[in-house]
């Protein structure tokens, strides 16, 4: 008994990281600058933005192209791996209708592979602050609280969105508008302070708000940040982890009647 869960754990470590090599390198397959687009996308939008905002909101915003790229490598983040987890049964149908696998290998895969775009977008941060003679605080160390909620949001987010994507097709345009607006209710490029106390207070629920306001007291600010905001958001995280968990184990077995 105990060989054989050595043996299906094993089978299934070596099919996860199958699944994220095929997730990470296919997404630069086509691409005549492969990996370098995960440098190049972030820094052509942050010149962007810089040129138009940075003079708007320069005074409320101390060294807005960390301010800015901390709040669009979160956001990027977790609009990547929560799609690629929501439309990873149904691009895998083709294994699943064949054979036996672990369902949620195909979910987590995806999430793993953006992880790691995640990590090498970081360098780019980085460099911009090195650019930008940003301070380097010890306390910086400590934003791998806020990066550990979020990937249980993403995952408990992306196991939720794998199932209902088996049933209801149209969830993936819906959901490309959701994560359009997300950048919006995030203040990725605008302080939160210009936002009318009544609507910050429904803006400060947002899990991925609380996590992008976490990763840069930690970052930029060098500074703890609220305990509430901490314990709100990773409560939130941890909650939806758990349905995520939850609900795919409830209606995995009918994932493959839904293909």
């Amino acid at each position: 008994m105990t060989f054989e869960m050595f043996k299906r754990s094993t089978s299934e470590n070596f099919l996860l990281k199958q699944l994220v090599k095929k997730a990470f390198t296919s997404k630069y397959k086509d691409s005549v600058l492969g990996i370098l687009w995960s440098f190049l996308n972030p820094l052509i939008q942050l010149v962007i933005l810089t040129a138009i905002f940075s003079s708007i909101f320069q005074r409320s915003i101390p060294n807005f192209p960390v301010y800015f790229m901390t709040g669009r490598l979160t956001l990027d983040f977790f609009n990547h791996a929560t799609k690629l987890a929501m439309n990873s049964i149904k691009s895998n149908r083709g294994i699943l209708n064949k054979i036996f696998v672990p369902r949620y290998i195909f979910a987590v895969g995806g999430i793993c592979s953006e992880f790691i775009n995640f990590l090498i977008t970081i360098v780019i941060l980085i460099i911009i602050m090195i650019a930008t003679h940003a301070p380097f605080y010890p306390i910086a160390l400590l934003a791998i609280i806020p990066i550990i909620t979020l990937v249980l949001l993403i995952t408990g987010v992306g196991l939720i969105l794998a199932i209902v994507a088996t049933k209801f097709t149209d969830i993936k345009h819906l959901y490309t508008i959701f994560t359009s607006l997300l950048s919006y209710a995030c203040a990725i490029f605008y302080p939160i302070s210009i936002v009318p106390a009544n609507i910050r207070r429904y803006m400060e629920l947002n899990p991925i708000y609380g996590v992008i306001a976490q990763m840069r007291s930690f970052i930029l600010y060098g500074e703890f940040p609220s305990k509430r905001l901490m314990l709100s958001t990773f409560a939130l995280a941890l909650a939806l982890f758990i349905i995520g968990i939850y609900v795919f184990r409830k209606y995995q077995d009918r994932i493959t009647l839904d293909l």
